[in-house]
């Protein structure tokens, strides 16, 4: 008869055991952690094989603040399976503040202020047979920073470019999220429009999803851009479906006066002189004049190709800096990586921590 209870009483341990770990929570703090509305993007994960009635209780503290807030939902149903909770729970939802500085920011906002949080969920079951039991729990830790404002680079604001094919650059996502993507969206910018109102209605000339980089080589098949038109672009930062943030939008205008009168540049002008500008034709060469105050160092710098991305230049010469003034030739025209009438971008880092781009039109020296 001993046996018999001893059995009965592990068999009912068991199934409570098994009744409250068939639910898991899917969540994920650095994303659905921000705001009062992310906390219902948390998803269910129901191994057991019957639909039921069940209610969620999400708690969220911080440390040094104690509570922040705590949401009940009414009943909903639970499916077999991964579950993503009703749309519009959290307008039927009991929601409470506590009294604290970080909750009536949240009470008022709908945002968390950065800090070090916790986030508790509890699944209860609603029918009669298991009301109030517990079906599943799981806590997460998370110290939450806000993102920075996602900074464009390049083309710069109100910019003017010899370039119809320009490559796009900006700073990546802080914090970090692990598989953040980008969407980049150009549009033209007409005479008289606002440039909210140009990247909202204009057809887009380009709508590049899925970047992994903060970068965007001009696509190969988009056409070109147009000399004397205006345009504005926008970058987006997601994580799968999720928006993250939203950068300013910048213009700029593809101006080139050298189409009709060519610049060729065959003295030594300074490299702050020459960035300012947006064309310069190396014939064969790259020449600049820079300052060092430092010792002697060999230049730091790489060149890219803008018209065609996927070309790798390499055995660049070495440059040697002397201190005081140097007249800098880099010298192309033995080097099979450079192609005639292709556009390039020489990144340079002098000995000062200064970096500088020159966006150049290649030549060979036989023209």
């Amino acid at each position: 008869m001993l046996k018999f209870y001893q059995g009965v009483i592990f068999l009912m341990l068991f199934c409570t055991v098994q009744l409250h770990a068939q639910v898991t929570f899917v969540f994920i703090p650095e994303l659905h952690g921000r705001t009062l509305d992310g906390l219902l993007q948390v998803k269910l994960a129901n191994t057991g094989s019957q639909s039921q009635p069940v209610s969620l209780t999400i708690k969220v503290s911080a440390a040094g603040a104690g509570n922040i807030v705590s949401i009940k939902t009414p009943a909903f149903q639970l499916m077999p399976g991964t579950n993503s909770l009703p749309g519009g729970l959290i307008a039927r939802s009991v929601i409470r503040f506590a009294e604290n500085k970080a909750a009536t920011v949240c009470r008022q906002s709908g945002y968390f202020t950065e800090g070090d949080y916790e986030y508790c969920f509890e699944l209860n079951a609603g029918d009669q047979s298991h009301q109030g039991e517990t079906l599943g729990d799981q806590c997460f830790d998370y110290y939450l920073q806000p993102f920075s404002p996602l900074l464009l680079l390049n083309p710069a604001e109100e910019d003017q470019i010899c370039n119809k094919r320009p490559p796009f650059f900006w700073q990546p996502l802080l914090p970090a999220v692990p598989g953040v993507q980008y969407r980049l969206v150009l549009a033209e910018l007409k005479p008289g429009q606002a440039k909210v109102e140009a990247l909202n209605y204009n057809l887009p000339l380009l709508n590049q999803f899925g970047i992994n980089a903060p970068m965007l080589f001009y696509p190969s098949l988009a056409k070109d851009l147009t000399q004397g038109k205006t345009y504005v672009w926008q970058v987006s930062a997601y994580k799968n479906d999720m928006l993250l943030v939203n950068s300013e939008i910048w213009e700029f205008t593809v101006y080139c006066e050298e189409e009709s009168t060519p610049i060729v540049t065959e003295s030594f002008r300074d490299i702050t002189d020459l960035t300012k500008g947006n064309f310069y034709i190396a014939r064969g060469k790259v020449l600049f004049a820079v300052d060092n105050v430092y010792d002697k160092v060999p230049l730091n710098y790489k060149i890219r190709c803008i018209t065609k991305p996927e070309l790798e230049m390499r055995k660049l010469p070495v440059v040697r800096l002397k201190r005081g003034a140097n007249q800098v030739v880099i010298p192309l025209s033995e080097n099979r990586s450079f192609v005639d009438g292709y556009y390039y971008l020489l990144e340079l880092r002098l000995p000062n921590g200064e970096e500088k781009q020159l966006r150049f039109l290649y030549k060979s020296e036989t023209e």
